[in-house]
């Protein structure tokens, strides 16, 4: 670099504060991976509206959900490469399958935990109350979940639940656009 460049660079990093030189020296050393993730806000209303607007068919269920959780991928933004996109977890729910009427019935049923990473961000859901929404396939129910959302909310509030009943008598179901 010409003695020139530097001179101009030194009198131009001298007008600017230090709190100024400090943010920029932190944006230059911090990994690239630390600002990738950036989702949408996500409620249970944009999973409902989600699941309605699918192909496949949902049941919106409310319960208990029981895996092991060291089958869960580790986040690690050290090893990035390392983290698998999509850790398929068994899995059993035991509740109720939430109906249109109101009226829930019990339902039991093996489910495969799909849990999906965004490079090294994995959610980390745990075994216990949840209110989700379980896609049909041809042979099981798929309980997807991924670092922004997917359809899985692990130790539901009563107005979540509120929510979804709302959503399936027909009332208001505004999806969450901001947080």
């Amino acid at each position: 670099m010409s003695d020139v460049v530097e001179r101009a660079i030194s009198r131009s990093l001298a007008k600017v504060g230090s709190g100024m030189r400090f943010l920029v020296f932190v944006l230059a050393v911090l990994p690239v991976s630390a600002f990738a993730l950036s989702c949408m806000p996500h409620g249970v209303t944009n999973a409902y509206q989600a699941a309605a607007a699918a192909e496949e068919g949902y049941v919106p269920v409310l319960g208990t959900l029981d895996f092991d959780p060291d089958l869960l991928p580790e986040m690690d933004l050290s090893g990035q490469s390392d983290t698998p996109p999509v850790t398929l977890i068994p899995a059993t729910f035991r509740g109720v399958a939430m109906t249109v009427r109101g009226l829930d019935r019990p339902f039991e049923t093996d489910v495969v935990l799909e849990v999906q990473c965004s490079g090294p961000w994995c959610p980390q859901p745990q075994p216990g109350k949840m209110l989700g929404f379980l896609r049909q396939t041809s042979h099981s129910h798929v309980l997807h979940t991924n670092a922004c959302g997917g359809f899985l909310f692990g130790r539901p509030t009563d107005g979540q639940v509120a929510q979804v009943r709302d959503c399936l008598a027909g009332r208001r179901c505004e999806a969450r656009t901001r947080p």
